[in-house]
């Protein structure tokens, strides 16, 4: 008899702990870089990446777009001068709104983007490829011929991703 109430102890134990939820501890996004072209017209380029979302919540509503939500792809532009890549973005230009003021005004123009909410009710992984279109070039004189893309992105839980380095792309 006691060995009965043992093993329906021992067994009732077994049975609970199996039950209880795994509790998820959230994990960033990862993304691999793919390639770097130009753009057919040349104004800009092309980045193309793979990302995988172990938890299933990247990108954000139309609707989400204040605080932290402003922006889920982060791009830092780079161009090559005396074979040095300086930091580029954002890019601070002057303000076309007051063309006949003595006192300049700029405007900051970031490069980020918005990653777009990809429905997943179930939670499962996200994996795939996205590819971007660019910019290039701070409008200033002497303008690089050589630059590159620094890419990090965020999931919904605000988790950074590694960062990617493009390679090099030359403008023509």
């Amino acid at each position: 008899m006691k060995r009965t109430t043992i093993l329906v102890i021992l067994f009732s134990i077994i049975i609970t702990s199996g039950c209880k939820k795994k509790e998820v501890t959230p994990q960033p996004p990862v993304i691999t870089f793919v390639e770097a072209r130009l753009s057919r017209d040349n104004a800009g380029g092309v980045v193309k990446f793979e990302f995988f979302d172990e938890n299933g919540d990247l990108g954000l509503r139309q609707e989400e777009n204040t605080g932290e939500q402003d922006y889920n792809v982060f791009v830092d532009y780079y161009e090559k001068q005396n074979g040095v890549w300086i930091l580029k973005s954002p890019i601070i230009a002057p303000s076309l709104d007051q063309p006949d003021s003595n006192q300049i005004k700029y405007d900051t123009t970031y490069t980020h983007l918005r990653f777009p909410f990809i429905e997943n009710d179930d939670g499962s992984s996200l994996t795939g490829e996205a590819e971007i279109d660019l910019f290039y070039n701070n409008f200033k004189q002497p303008f690089a011929d050589t630059f590159r893309y620094e890419i990090y992105i965020k999931d919904r839980a605000f988790q950074k991703s590694n960062t990617i380095v493009t390679s090099e792309i030359i403008a023509p």
